[in-house]
């Protein structure tokens, strides 16, 4: 009897145990289904989806560039490799609260600033005239100053974040500039004009988001504005007949606006729903497939597809801009806004010099233009701005702007 019960009590407890590891394996289950109905219910899905939309009408331009040009597919497996890596990264730091990521930025300013300053060694390569990049192995080169970008406007967020009560104090306000303009004279001392120029249009509107009085912002523009013929007269001759090419374009046709010139001419040649895909590059451009990735849509497309990328990228824009509208405090508006202006700022220049509006100065098109570097930390900040989005509707209902109003 005794050995009878001893063995239906044994039994009893291996059946407990059975039911509480069933339980346990629900309650992981449940938990995992509420996470991913939690993730899919407040994940910005209007920028993933534009992101998404550009990148892949991207990887159709760069492909045709390739293929026209009678060149190898490495360009576009990077391109599509970097695309596919750098959302599901996108989707994986928007789970990390942006708190969390600012709290970090010493140590991610430091690495993207170590790599900068590498470029400045033996390390570097000169491509198109600028010593902006590294060789590293199997990814093959990189441009530091692309992941710069981000970590920077994660460091600057967090910098304004915590002063921007004191902003407009002469105190407060140097050291932010100074913050501002250690990396756009880094990379300005590379050779890279234009992604200086981009640096100085985000570090001008994130102070703009943290409340900087309009006064600063004429004054520095006045400054600007006066230091002009200065800097004429410092530039190169190569530099100077690029503004000249915009303005006297017959004298320049031949030599310094003959990039663009054609350019033009692939565009216009489109007409309003372009030669056909893969039909295009008979006046083979220099940079077709990354600088002058337009041309690839304005003439394969035509009208119609100029404006669809057009309308991606201001979708993308939008999408950002409602992020900062919708976020929980200053910290995120900031982050949302650097995200906003890089992307911005750096697509108007881009088409800027594709139109002959402004002078090719080596910007790239976000989502469209070839490269693996550019494209993956591009998704970076996407995800950044992902973390906002997805922390402010969770952790708290109520943007910054709703809870001034109360």
């Amino acid at each position: 009897m005794i050995s009878e019960k001893k063995t239906v009590t044994i039994d009893s407890l291996k059946l407990l145990d059975i039911q509480k590891g069933t339980e346990r394996s629900l309650s992981l289950v449940n938990k995992i289904k509420a996470g991913f109905s939690s993730y899919i219910c407040h994940t910005d899905w209007l920028l993933v989806l534009a992101c998404t939309a550009a990148s892949g009408y991207g990887l159709a331009l760069v492909y045709s560039a390739v293929k026209t040009a009678g060149a190898g597919y490495r360009d576009f497996i990077i391109q599509l490799a970097a695309c596919i890596v750098g959302l599901i990264v996108a989707m994986l730091i928007s789970k990390i609260d942006y708190d969390i990521i600012c709290k970090l930025w010493p140590v991610l300013s430091g690495i993207s600033l170590i790599l900068v300053l590498l470029t400045f060694t033996p390390l570097g390569l000169e491509v198109a005239d600028d010593k902006a990049w590294l060789s590293i192995p199997i990814i093959g080169t990189f441009q530091p100053s692309e992941l710069l970008k981000i970590t920077f406007i994660i460091s600057f967020a967090a910098h304004l974040s915590k002063v921007h009560e004191r902003l407009n104090e002469i105190s407060v306000l140097i050291p932010v500039c100074i913050h501002g303009l250690i990396p756009a004279g880094l990379i300005f001392l590379q050779g890279d004009d234009g992604t200086a120029i981009v640096f100085l249009c985000i570090f001008v509107t994130m102070l703009f988001i943290a409340g900087l009085k309009p006064l600063y912002l004429i004054l520095a523009f006045t400054g600007v504005a006066g230091a002009v013929p200065v800097v004429w007269q410092m530039m190169s001759d190569d530099k100077r007949n690029r503004f000249l090419s915009l303005i006297f374009v017959e004298q320049y046709a031949k030599n310094t606006g003959w990039q663009q010139q054609h350019a033009l001419v692939s565009i216009g040649s489109g007409r309003l729903w372009g030669v056909g895909y893969i039909q295009g590059g008979d006046n083979y451009l220099y940079a077709r497939n990354n600088d002058f990735i337009f041309t690839v849509a304005g003439e394969e497309f035509g009208f119609i597809g100029g404006l669809l990328l057009l309308a991606l990228i201001v979708l993308v824009v939008l999408a950002l801009l409602r992020q900062i509208l919708k976020a929980r405090d200053l910290q995120g508006m900031l982050l949302c806004g650097g995200i906003m202006a890089m992307i911005g700022f750096q697509s108007l220049i881009n088409l800027g010099m594709n139109l002959r509006l402004l002078p090719v100065i080596g910007i790239t098109l976000p989502f469209f233009s070839k490269g693996g570097s550019s494209i993956a930390t591009l998704f970076l900040g996407i995800g950044v701005a992902l973390s906002v989005y997805y922390s402010s509707n969770v952790r708290s209902r109520d943007s910054i702007f709703s809870n001034r109003l109360n």
